[in-house]
């Protein structure tokens, strides 16, 4: 078995709204799909019953794409979870200039774990915000390829 490629990220939103703001309006990703589904096929795939999904397919500039889920079928719980809790963490998104993405997002409201700070590499500038869903964004600033 091998592996072809990275598919996409889904993040299941008790908001999409806010969800679609956020990663539309504030950081930029362009929608590629927007669709409901409550076919036999959600239901099998997800192992619920009587689910209605709704799908908001997003691009980034280099191709990966970032899907947002709702299920309004169903209660959706905010997660608190420590950053050292087992299982994905965060996604972590890689941005142009990060002071710049930074003090945008934080004149918008969003709420950020830190400022941009040097790797301890020191190939990159990294901070974490959090999104309308708990959920942890690293935001990356490459400063320069690193050796591999």
């Amino acid at each position: 078995m091998t592996v072809l490629g990275y598919r996409h990220t889904g993040i299941i939103c008790r908001n999409i709204k806010k969800s679609l703001y956020f990663y539309k309006n504030l950081l930029g990703l362009k929608i590629v799909q927007e669709f409901w589904d409550q076919t036999d096929y959600i239901n099998k795939v997800s192992g619920m019953k009587k689910a209605k999904v709704h799908f908001i397919k997003l691009k980034m500039k280099s191709g990966e794409i970032l899907e947002l889920l709702r299920y309004p079928t169903h209660n959706t719980k905010l997660p608190k979870l420590p950053i050292h809790n087992t299982g994905i963490l965060h996604i972590a998104l890689q941005v142009k200039n990060i002071k710049k993405t930074y003090l945008k997002l934080k004149n918008k409201g969003v709420k950020f774990i830190s400022e941009p700070t040097l790797s301890s590499e020191k190939f990159a500038k990294v901070c974490f915000c959090i999104d309308p869903n708990n959920v942890r964004v690293e935001l990356v600033e490459i400063l320069f390829k690193q050796k591999n």
